[in-house]
């Protein structure tokens, strides 16, 4: 990853462009930032402008936002049940300790993660959890249900992309599109990807509740999500220390957090100690790799600053905002030095 982020860098820097990591875009306002012209985002456009407020943060979303998203195996329909609902389960604490887009237009708000409150207003029916994943039984079969009982956006039809209409995906696969042409695999493939909950489901776990952190510390994503998914017995744990919250529980730490960081509660529970929780057992989970050979020793290095978030009570979200009225006075330039990925020399 990062011979690859430095060695564009070193090509943006050509261009007199820098490639700054986080949560989102600090500087635009929704208004200002340029759409990439391609047909398909013109027709999610349409779609999300048609829903009135509960596609209102689409276009923050579409423009503005940034993450780091991890992707990772599932091995049998068990496995992809077991990881699934950890993972679901964990994101709310994740995506709080994990905070980071506290500027918008250059400006601070008291909103320390602006792309978690904008992702709350992008269509709930494809966003947040997945519904089936903190309800038992989890079978491939409920999860497939779910997802043909959801509308599908967008479709790539015989002259390009286009909008797939307001029925559901079971609609289209039994009667066929408006075109009079019938639902494919493919048109299948492309509705998973059209679902934006915390966990997208496909042939893989794709993990997306947080933000992007700084730049020196994206790796401790994937290590968390690592720890706790690939080992067993830490995959096992964090489930029984988190099975018994409620999915509504869940839905309201997720509309909290975007504000109150690690001060949110799941339930009646504070964040900031599951958190605390999570973390050692995903260390347990990378020692356990690191012993049997999977994992490098080096890996445990990569959780040190979701460490020091817990020990000082500061999330990224707070030294950017701390920093930006300090080391950097307000300064654009400053930020985007202080925070660009480095170009490979």
């Amino acid at each position: 990853m990062r011979a690859t982020m430095e060695g564009l860098a070193a090509l943006a820097q050509q261009h007199g462009l820098a490639i700054v990591p986080g949560g989102n875009l600090p500087f635009n306002r929704v208004d200002t930032a340029t759409w990439v012209p391609t047909v398909r985002g013109g027709v999610m456009r349409t779609y999300f402008a048609g829903l009135g407020p509960e596609g209102e943060g689409a276009p923050h979303i579409m423009k503005l936002s940034t993450s780091t998203q991890t992707t990772l195996d599932h091995l049998s329909e068990d496995d992809l049940a077991s990881k699934l609902r950890v993972q679901v389960a964990a994101s709310p604490v994740v995506a709080a300790l994990l905070v980071n887009s506290p500027l918008y237009a250059g400006h601070l708000d008291g909103v320390l993660s602006h792309r978690c409150r904008d992702w709350l207003r992008m269509d709930p029916r494809r966003g947040g959890s997945p519904r089936p994943a903190l309800r038992t039984p989890l079978t491939a079969k409920v999860l497939t249900d779910w997802a043909l009982d959801m509308p599908m956006i967008y479709r790539r039809g015989p002259s390009g992309y286009c909008l797939a209409g307001p029925r559901t995906f079971a609609d289209h696969l039994r009667d066929g599109f408006d075109d009079g042409t019938a639902a494919h695999w493919d048109d299948w493939l492309s509705h998973l990807d059209q679902i934006y909950t915390t966990v997208r489901v496909r042939r893989t776990l794709e993990a997306r509740a947080p933000d992007g952190p700084p730049y020196p510390h994206i790796p401790a994503v994937p290590a968390l999500w690592t720890g706790l998914t690939y080992h067993a017995s830490s995959r096992a744990a964090a489930w029984e220390v988190l099975r018994h919250y409620t999915p509504e529980e869940s839905n309201a730490a997720q509309q909290a957090l975007p504000t109150s960081g690690l001060a949110t509660r799941l339930g009646g529970d504070s964040i900031r100690d599951l958190a605390r929780h999570l973390l050692g057992l995903a260390r347990a989970g990378l020692q356990a790799r690191i012993h049997t050979g999977l994992e490098q020793p080096e890996v445990l290095a990569f959780l040190d600053p979701l460490d020091e978030i817990l020990d000082t009570n500061e999330t990224f979200a707070e030294q950017t905002a701390r920093r930006w009225q300090t080391t950097h006075r307000n300064d654009p330039a400053r930020y985007v030095m202080a925070h660009r990925i480095p170009p490979a020399i």
